[in-house]
């Protein structure tokens, strides 16, 4: 039985400002031809389906497509959400989608339900005493809106995610025990790298989950970090199918096949990664505006960002840019004799301590392609002061 581990899909997201829609849609091609290549029974997606909790309707369209030819081919979809998914719109009609083969895990309740598959790849229903593969999806959980209902020690990741293997445990020891176990789980766990492109689950430490909490599971098919990483021979993260920074695009993107066989006593999987295309090539280049200018030839395709090392700021250089490469998305100055540089997009240097306005007009950038308009910046400073006064005092303070 061969289920295909990837996560983190991000549909409808940017790349400062540039949409990936074309790219994503090369992706489920692809993944749809991979899926009947390898004779696939299962996609399990570890989270972020999408990058807004109200997903564009191109992103509705994107997992429509992805779903209908997954499901075309034969192949059962377990999907659980992430922190950018709404669950509440990723469920929608969940139980009824059950019989067209297509298992949402984005409610608390749902971490009991697992989806049973046989080593034939058939579904098997949970009466059915025949051995075979429980998958669990674990929807993101976050601690302070679930640690209470829940029962857990702690306001903590770690806690919340122990409870929920306490849970998946109870359930398989007591209806199918000697089935292998396969769980989703969208968390930070401790050992793993992250990359530029993520929002930060893991502030002070409480975010970070050990690896320990997955010993029981035969796999833990992760999802969240944007890179794809083994944190043991049981525990992966297939990481996202495309760049989402250009950071990001200096490692290779990938799916993972994990195999399980009946044959097989000791219940470890055959773990196989598939190499995803480049399907848009994503470049920093680096070196003074005259050399980057002059490779244009080469990345005709290319999505740019240019680090220039120019010892004194070029006049019309972004003029230049734009000009010399289709793609150009922005610009930096590395080698100025300035204390400080200033990007094209206008971001200070990194190395100054930036405000919350800041921090919001850049992310603005990144997702919109320009700053936020006056009327975007009023209604951010009314909710970041609810925010602070609700908080009310920092803690140590006179």
């Amino acid at each position: 039985m061969r289920i295909l581990h990837t996560s983190d899909w991000h549909l409808g997201r940017r790349l400062h400002g540039v949409d990936l829609t074309d790219e994503h849609r090369a992706f489920l091609d692809w993944l749809h031809a991979l899926v009947e290549e390898r004779a696939i029974d299962v996609i399990a997606i570890a989270g972020d389906v999408y990058d807004r909790a109200i997903p564009h309707p191109d992103a509705l369209g994107l997992w429509e497509h992805g779903v209908a030819g997954l499901l075309d081919r034969g192949v059962r979809v377990v999907a659980s959400s992430g922190n950018h998914d709404s669950f509440v719109r990723l469920g929608l009609n969940r139980h009824h989608l059950e019989r067209a083969g297509v298992h949402l895990r984005t409610h608390l309740s749902d971490i009991r339900r697992p989806v049973r598959i046989g080593f034939d790849g058939a579904l098997l229903p949970d009466a059915d005493p025949t051995p075979g593969v429980s998958l669990h999806g674990v929807p993101y959980l976050e601690p302070s809106l679930v640690w209470e209902r829940m029962g857990a020690v702690r306001r903590t990741h770690a806690s919340v995610l122990s409870t929920a293997m306490e849970r998946i445990r109870a359930r398989r020891d007591s209806h199918s025990p000697e089935d292998r176990l396969v769980v989703l789980a969208h968390a930070f766990v401790a050992g793993s790298t992250s990359s530029e492109s993520e929002r930060d689950v893991s502030l002070g430490g409480v975010g970070v989950t050990p690896a320990s909490v997955f010993e029981d599971a035969d796999y833990a098919a992760l999802g969240h970090l944007h890179r794809p990483q083994a944190i043991s021979d049981r525990v992966r993260y297939s990481g996202s199918p495309v760049p989402f920074s250009f950071g990001e695009a200096r490692f290779s993107k990938e799916v993972v096949e994990v195999e399980f066989s009946e044959r097989d006593a000791s219940g470890v999987p055959r773990v196989t990664s598939h190499p995803v295309p480049e399907f848009r090539p994503v470049r920093t280049l680096r070196g003074t505006l005259d050399d980057v200018v002059s490779q244009s030839s080469d990345h005709e395709e290319a999505l740019i960002a240019a680090e220039l090392t120019d010892a004194q700021r070029v006049p019309g250089a972004v003029d230049r840019l734009r000009a010399a490469f289709p793609g150009f998305i922005r610009m930096s100055w590395t080698g100025l004799d300035e204390p400080t540089g200033t990007s094209a997009t206008g971001s200070a240097s990194t190395t100054a301590v930036r405000t919350d306005e800041e921090v919001f007009a850049d992310f603005h950038r990144a997702q919109r392609g320009g700053p936020p308009p006056p009327n975007i910046r009023r209604r951010f400073g009314d909710a970041l002061a609810r925010v602070h006064a609700a908080a009310g005092p920092a803690e140590g303070s006179v």
